[in-house]
């Protein structure tokens, strides 16, 4: 799952997921939704609104729940590290993922934000 806001200003945000099971990938305008009326302007970093949509959707698809336990936000800015900070999650600096292989090997499909797993 890939969730990204291409407008200047928060105003857009889309989420495309690739289900292999099915041979398809969906993209939803989720600023479209009408649920998400409130987060229009705020979709972009270091505003939360597509950390909401994230939630949402593995609550809905997967029935899971993000909680500071078992998500992490990993940038490479001060807008990545204050969105996750005010959604309430940890962040970790992409240079030191990038820098240590063992992080690497110790992040897994229970980070979502790293590895998100497609529901069939």
């Amino acid at each position: 799952m890939a969730v990204f806001s291409p407008k200047i200003g928060g105003v857009e945000c889309y989420v495309v997921i690739n289900n292999d099971a099915l041979r398809m990938v969906e993209v939803i305008e989720v600023h479209n939704d009408p649920r998400y009326k409130d987060w229009i302007g705020r979709f972009k970093k270091p505003d939360v609104g597509m950390f909401v949509v994230i939630r949402d959707l593995l609550e809905e698809r997967l029935g899971a729940r993000i909680i500071a336990q078992n998500a992490l936000m990993i940038g490479d800015s001060w807008q990545d590290e204050r969105a996750a900070l005010d959604f309430g999650i940890p962040f970790l600096n992409a240079t030191h993922v990038h820098a240590n292989t063992v992080l690497h090997s110790a992040l897994d499909k229970d980070h979502f934000f790293y590895k998100i797993p497609i529901s069939s």
